[in-house]
């Protein structure tokens, strides 16, 4: 599923951000990395589970991927991320977000 695909890129892809924000603020570097980490794997747990535990772990993986967005967004506001790449990293979160929302609601 390219879902799970693209979850695995923003793991990498946060991940290299993280290591950046550590440098000024090693909780929110790790806050940063659990995050994105618990947004994959509970999405790949949703995409193949069954019904309600679906729902559950979907949204689950829609919560960690918000926290990942605001931890972006602090590290951004701190100066510890160029705007460019802090913005660049939400907005693939924001579509991985936007899946993960139509996976766990549609009908």
């Amino acid at each position: 599923m390219r879902i799970l695909d693209s979850l695995e890129s923003m793991v990498r892809d946060i991940h290299r951000l993280a290591d950046r924000v550590a440098r000024h603020d090693r909780d929110l570097a790790g806050q940063m990395k659990r995050a994105a980490n618990s947004a994959a794997l509970n999405g790949s747990e949703g995409v193949w589970a069954k019904a309600g535990k679906r729902r559950s772990r979907l949204e689950d993986a829609l919560n960690s991927g918000r926290e990942t967005v605001m931890a972006l967004r602090i590290a951004r506001a701190c100066g510890y991320l160029p705007a460019a790449d802090a913005v660049g990293a939400i907005r693939t979160l924001d579509g991985i977000i936007a899946v993960l929302w139509v996976l766990a609601y549609r009908r």
